[in-house]
């Protein structure tokens, strides 16, 4: 995933260079709901980096508030434990909303499986709010040069009992079980959408988005929003699924062969 991020955060750097070769000043935005954690950070970005621009936001509402304002972060800095959307939920709804700018966790949560599933999800770093204040400066660098930053924990795989091809092909068989709307309820989901959102896309009631959500979990073994999107995620990065529901049933078919 890390080399993933590098085109992304190359163009962040073209976007702060005016024709004239001047480059702009970095811009930051903090989603923290600790407010002596969220100052500290802001003021030691502030003295590393003198002409920041730092935005923050104390919820995961108030930082979309500030995106659709028009702020363009080049690095997001996000806690995982906020009021409004907890956990990695808040990481799928502001990739989603700020697709192009990399988002890092900095969080006081740690563990090899919370890095890896913060790399399934498309997250550019993870930063323990333990470390001290020069080290998160170093991986705040680190991300801002087009490299992710996970630390130690992200090169030792999560340990499980069941081989990786058999999970996939049992998660296309689940899948292949969806009906095509839960289907399309599910790949809006994995966009970051909302229940009001999927059902104004799909032109249904919100009480139907609902009963479609609670079929699809329950088809798909899973209990929320972010198991959904880390499983849609790693079977289209191993290439087994496409768009379109009746091709999934198809590569199920073809896998199993």
């Amino acid at each position: 995933m890390g080399a993933g991020f590098a085109p992304v955060l190359a163009a962040c750097k073209r976007r702060r260079a005016v024709q004239t070769g001047v480059m702009q000043p970095l811009r930051f935005l903090i989603v923290d709901d600790h407010p002596l954690f969220l100052e500290a950070l802001e003021m030691a970005l502030h003295v590393a980096f003198p002409a920041a621009r730092v935005e923050t936001a104390d919820s995961i509402t108030a930082a979309h508030l500030v995106l659709a304002r028009g702020a363009r972060p080049d690095l997001i800095l996000l806690d995982l434990k906020m009021p409004d959307i907890a956990g990695f939920e808040g990481v799928v709804s502001l990739k989603a909303a700020s697709p192009r700018a990399p988002l890092c966790v900095i969080s006081s949560m740690s563990g090899q499986e919370i890095v890896h599933q913060l790399r399934d999800l498309g997250a550019a770093g993870f930063i323990n709010k333990s470390e001290k204040r020069e080290k998160i400066i170093a991986a705040v660098r680190q991300l801002i040069d087009g490299k992710s930053h996970f630390g130690a924990a992200a090169e030792h795989p999560v340990a499980t009992g069941v081989p990786a091809h058999q999970r996939e092909l049992e998660i296309l068989a689940r899948l292949r079980e969806l009906t095509p709307q839960q289907y399309k309820v599910l790949t809006l989901i994995c966009e970051g959408k909302l229940n009001k959102q999927i059902a104004f896309e799909l032109d249904i009631v919100e009480t139907t988005v609902k009963a479609h959500i609670t079929s699809i979990f329950k088809k798909l073994a899973i209990h929320n929003r972010t198991q959904a999107v880390l499983i849609m995620q790693k079977l289209k990065l191993q290439g087994l699924i496409v768009d379109q529901p009746e091709t999934v049933m198809e590569q199920e078919r073809r896998h199993a062969g």
